[in-house]
């Protein structure tokens, strides 16, 4: 599959793909999340403690199976060549997010392809090795989903 060997040849960023920005500075910030491991209570919980910050959030979800939701994606809305069928899909790929949060530890190829063309600064996610060329910032998940989310954007707010 052509997905395959693109996150196969992605790699890393070189220097001259990278810029810098803090927290503090950062004003756009996306969830990519899946939706079958994390639930809407936990994502909704980092949603908001990102606005009480004053960033503006966007989100989408991914989905083993299909949902009629714009805001839910799932494996047929990413065609075998990489083609990106969902209009909602396609524009939350396409924007510039200061940090792009990765709820994800299933490493499913569609929500992998997903996180590795988005056109984010700086992608923040879960430690796991399929993740581990996608992520500039990956932290442990020892503990439950809701607290680990929280310490997320603890660390989050370090940068």
């Amino acid at each position: 599959m052509i997905k395959n060997l693109f996150l196969k040849h992605k790699g890393k960023p070189t220097t001259a793909d990278k810029e810098h920005c803090t927290y503090t500075e950062a004003s756009n910030i996306g969830i990519l999340y899946n939706a079958d491991e994390f639930s809407s209570e936990t994502v909704n919980k980092l949603e908001e403690l990102l606005k009480t910050d004053g960033k503006s959030v966007a989100k989408i979800g991914y989905v083993e199976k299909p949902l009629e939701d714009p805001l839910i994606f799932h494996k047929k809305d990413v065609s075998n060549t990489g083609t990106i069928k969902k209009d909602n899909l396609e524009f939350f790929i396409k924007q510039s997010f200061d940090f792009l949060i990765s709820l994800d530890t299933s490493c499913n190829i569609n929500y992998k392809y997903v996180l590795a063309i988005s056109k984010a600064i700086c992608k923040i996610g879960f430690e796991t090795e399929e993740y581990y060329d996608l992520l500039q910032l990956s932290l442990k998940m020892e503990e439950s989903k809701p607290k680990a989310v929280t310490n997320m954007v603890r660390y989050l707010k370090m940068i």
